[in-house]
């Protein structure tokens, strides 16, 4: 077997000069990385990509040269690759008929894509799949901007008005079964669906048949947000990865934890929306995926609020009149999401202020002794592993039993109503802020006497029912008590020294793989019984990740420790760089390296985009 092949510092390619197979692709957006291109298939071995309108006999290679390679078929029908420059190979079908035009099997074991076209901006268009492996399969317009995390962005695009895609998500039959094991009662967890070890198939169609049609395969730019210092290589990791953080799910097309999982009434939709404040300029692709969560968080709002204001996913399409459960974090979540959709699209976040508002409403509601800290109806004593409603999670920290007054809860409570507050006033609606800015001065209060442990100098974690301390050293309850303002800068600034000095005792290193959410081990009744996930050092129990390293890390730039910042955020950002960090859905818990202990080795369950939450801090000001 015979190969025609094309390599620039973008693109490699090679081409089966006895069937006209595309068998190797790689892609580098950025260009940097000469080697990551060349080693890395993102064809499917053995399938690749094949040319629909040959149809008996293989096609007869009839032109080879470094940027031309022709093939004629026994019916007149022929294919031309052509490379045009460093970025771009186009295909020429002539006497193209209806149907498939060309069909790329990709292997996202290497990379699992996320699919970018004017359609996800609308009801997402499924057909049905007689293969039962085939988990979406969806109709998308071209041009298509196809996103292989860790390698970049791939535009598809052809020259007829009736050329569409299809897209088959398929699993693999070989792996199946608990994900994390026989004591997650969570269904969404017990169906494990390991889509890296399966494969997603893209084919090119038309409607009807062409005389000619030229199919473009072009690689895109890195896309990321503006930088001071854009030449900085220390920087390459922010861009390679930026667009990591929105892996686009198949079914509802909103953007959750992956391509798999639903992002709508989600309980971290609030990070998103601060990574695309950041997104600015008239970039088609990120005014694309704005829109993509404006219709999320719209959906968050209309579908997954229930009567008394709470926002909560488990709302989607079911029946609203039921006990508050599952995750409480995202209600504030929605509205600060809403406040993010206002710095680019005030008209449609005005829209949607009423649902604000309430759910705004809903969390005074949870201030059961008036105090202006917000309770949470789990007790905080004891870790629920089941309940009359099945397994209960208590905030984006799910493996600790935090409970009644949580810091984490309340933190993000106050930025939602801070950042409601000032939209009203914006808009000239002040009198309807009046409420919420009276109920904001009562909560700073009693904010700092509420959770300062004047034991350890930190802020605790929570308060249970029974009015017991729980403080392990969380850093990022220090660290989002100091950037909302609630915790003296100059205490702060000890906060998190003390800290540092406690994860360098701990033995973290340069803490490349993010940052651990606590520097002290959970005691055994304020966290799970799963101890692969639960043992000291692993998963959220001391393991590092960098969703964690955003506020952390923002608190040590805003009280002023900007050398040691800088020295772990481009530490972390060199690591992302070097290494694959984005690893679909893992066949098995513990396997996902969202979650890295001390040494590395992996102790996440699903793969989180989350973990880009980090990047943020290099576009923004306190770090600038």
């Amino acid at each position: 077997m015979k190969y025609a092949t094309f390599n620039s510092d973008f693109i490699s390619v090679a081409i089966d000069t006895e069937n006209a197979r595309l068998a190797f692709m790689g892609i580098d957006s950025g260009g940097r990385e000469k080697d990551r291109h060349t080693t890395f298939n993102l064809m499917l071995p053995s399938h690749g990509a094949t040319i629909g309108n040959f149809k008996k006999k293989a096609p007869r290679c009839v032109d080879f040269c470094d940027n031309l390679v022709t093939f004629k078929g026994e019916n007149g029908e022929s294919a031309e690759y052509a490379f045009d420059g460093e970025r771009k190979m186009t295909l020429a079908l002539k006497g193209a008929p209806r149907g498939d035009l060309f069909t790329i099997n990709l292997s996202i074991k290497t990379a699992p894509p996320t699919i970018w076209s004017q359609s996800v901006k609308k009801a997402p268009h499924h057909m049905r799949s007689k293969n039962p492996l085939v988990l979406f399969k969806t109709k998308y317009a071209l041009p298509l901007i196809v996103h292989f995390p860790d390698f970049g962005l791939l535009e598809i695009s052809a020259d007829c008005d009736d050329a569409y895609a299809i897209e088959e998500l398929t699993k693999s039959g070989d792996y199946s079964g608990l994900s994390l094991g026989y004591l997650n009662y969570d269904v969404g967890h017990r169906d494990m669906y390991a889509l890296n070890f399966g494969s997603s198939k893209i084919t090119i169609k038309t409607k009807s048949s062409h005389e000619c049609v030229n199919l473009s395969f072009k690689v895109l730019p890195e896309q990321y947000p503006a930088l001071k210092n854009e030449d900085d290589p220390r920087y390459n990791g922010f861009k390679r990865c930026w667009l990591n953080s929105f892996a686009l799910n198949r079914e509802r097309f909103d953007m959750g934890d992956n391509i798999y999982l639903n992002g709508t009434g989600h309980l971290s939709v609030h990070m998103k929306s601060d990574l695309l404040r950041a997104m600015g300029g008239e970039n088609e692709l990120f005014a694309l995926i704005r829109s993509v969560f404006e219709r999320q968080i719209e959906q968050s709002f209309k579908k997954c609020q229930a009567p008394d204001g709470e926002v909560n996913f488990d709302y989607y399409d079911k029946p609203k009149a039921r006990p508050m459960c599952d995750f409480i974090d995202s209600t504030p979540s929605a509205v600060i999401a809403l406040a993010g959709i206002a710095s680019w699209n005030l008209p449609f976040a005005k829209r949607l202020i009423p649902y604000a508002k309430k759910a705004l409403d809903f969390l005074m509601s949870l201030d059961t002794d008036s105090d202006g800290i917000i309770e949470v109806t789990f007790p905080g004593d004891y870790m629920e592993q089941e309940s009359e409603l099945g397994y209960r999670q208590r905030n984006w920290w799910d493996n600790f039993a935090f409970g009644h007054k949580d810091i984490y809860f309340n933190c993000l409570c106050h930025r939602a109503f801070v950042e409601l507050s000032e939209l009203l006033v914006k808009i000239g609606r002040a009198d309807e802020a009046r409420g919420y800015i009276d109920f904001l001065d009562k909560f700073e209060r009693s904010f700092f006497d509420t959770f300062y442990n004047p034991k350890t100098s930190l802020m605790a974690g929570w308060i249970s029912r029974d009015g017991q301390v729980h403080d392990y050293a969380f850093t990022f309850a220090c660290a989002m008590a100091i950037n909302e303002g609630l915790v003296p800068l100059d205490l702060g600034r000890q906060m998190l020294q003390s800290l540092l000095k406690k994860m360098d005792e701990q033995g973290y290193g340069d803490l490349r793989y993010g940052i651990p959410g606590n520097v002290e081990p959970i005691g055994k009744a304020d966290t799970g019984d799963w101890p692969c996930m639960t043992d000291w050092g692993r998963y959220e129990n001391g393991g590092l990740s960098g969703m964690n390293g955003y506020c952390f890390l923002k608190a040590m730039y805003k009280t002023g420790l900007k050398n040691e910042a800088d020295k772990i955020f481009f530490t972390i950002l060199n690591t992302y760089e070097k290494e694959f960090t984005h690893t679909g859905l893992m066949p098995g818990y513990c396997q996902s390296i969202d979650w890295r202990t001390k040494e590395g080795n992996p102790c996440g369950y699903n793969y989180l985009a989350d973990n880009y939450y980090f990047l943020l801090v290099g576009a923004s000001d306190e770090r600038l």
